[in-house]
């Protein structure tokens, strides 16, 4: 899988993303937000409850550091 700033992908993508890679994932609530959490069970759990209630979860990639091997995304909900 090619991450690439701006791309979206699925918590699914995003943990496949870091364990194939043994990467960190930095997941930020919002794009000023300076604090992330690396909980991606946590997220599957908010991203499950979110979509009971018609949200829909996507995470647009923030950055991708290579030499730190750090995926860096943002939290996006929608709602129907």
């Amino acid at each position: 899988m090619e991450l690439k700033e701006g791309a979206l992908l699925t918590i699914e993508e995003v943990i496949k993303a870091g364990l194939a890679n043994k990467w960190k994932v930095a997941i930020y609530g919002n794009e000023k937000e300076e604090i992330a959490s690396y909980d991606t069970e946590g997220e599957k759990a908010l991203e499950s409850i979110t979509s009971m209630d018609g949200g829909k979860v996507k995470y647009r990639v923030k950055s991708v550091d290579e030499v730190e091997k750090t995926l860096s995304v943002i939290r996006e909900v929608t709602w129907a």
